[in-house]
């Protein structure tokens, strides 16, 4: 299987915009100093970043096993 996931799209073209939407995420945060918007921006920031590391981390993104037969 390739490393395209489920959309269509790729765990790089999906990793980067993690990133770049927490980064303008923490951006923000420096506008409306809440305590939310700091955690919200790093957590995209890691998802991206864990999403880059291992493209093919995800569930649905696993090669399916082939069927085992069964003895006749």
């Amino acid at each position: 299987m390739d490393t395209m996931c489920h959309d269509g799209v790729c765990a790089k073209c999906w990793g980067a915009k993690f990133i770049v939407i927490g980064a303008v995420v923490l951006l923000t945060a420096i506008k409306w100093p809440d305590y939310i918007w700091h955690v919200l921006g790093i957590l995209l920031i890691l998802k991206g970043v864990m999403k880059l590391a291992m493209p093919m981390g995800c569930s649905h993104c696993q090669p399916e096993a082939g069927m085992k037969k069964g003895k006749k």
